[in-house]
């Protein structure tokens, strides 16, 4: 029994967007895998038949509450937003929605979390072709920090339709 408390996963590790480190999160994140299940009825049925239910697939969810947004990367934050430099009124970066109506492929992101177990033995948790389809939500409170939800959804490929798009791979 000892030796079961070495694999506990711990809460904190590193978030990364398309290979670039999210600077800081507050309040952590959260994983969630929300498999779709189907249950075949027949008259006469009392409840749940085994045999009788089929998996459609699953959606992933990562969520990085993060406490830094680097600027460079804002536009992988949220699918339609297009930056450029500006001048006035103050000179900077400009961040607006593009107005597209069809999703670009290079709005899907690569999203991961690497963290470790107890005993030091990596755990990480990756979603492709993810969006972040929530709303943008800032609270915008006197004497505390602004914390972005990024919520992203990993999304399935056409061409590998019954691969599911994420992974959680534990190290030896």
């Amino acid at each position: 029994m000892a030796g079961e408390t070495q694999s506990i996963i711990l809460g904190y590790g590193v978030f990364n967007i398309n290979g670039v480190d999210v600077a800081l999160s507050k309040g952590g994140g959260k994983l969630e895998i929300a498999p779709t299940y189907v249950n075949i009825e027949a008259d006469g049925d009392y409840g749940v038949v085994k045999g009788r239910i089929l998996k459609f697939g699953s959606t992933a969810k990562l969520t990085i509450n993060a406490l830094t947004l680097i600027v460079d990367n804002f536009t992988s934050y949220m699918p339609g937003l297009t930056k450029t430099a500006v001048t006035t009124p103050a000179a900077g970066t400009e961040v607006t929605g593009s107005g597209v109506t069809v999703i670009p492929d290079t709005d899907f992101q690569k999203v991961t979390w690497t963290g470790k177990t107890k005993d030091g033995k990596s755990v990480i948790i990756e979603l492709d072709n993810a969006i972040n389809l929530e709303k943008f939500d800032w609270d915008l409170k006197d004497k505390e920090q602004v914390v972005s939800a990024l919520t992203y959804t990993a999304t399935y490929d056409e061409a590998a339709r019954t691969t599911e798009p994420w992974s959680i791979i534990f190290g030896d």
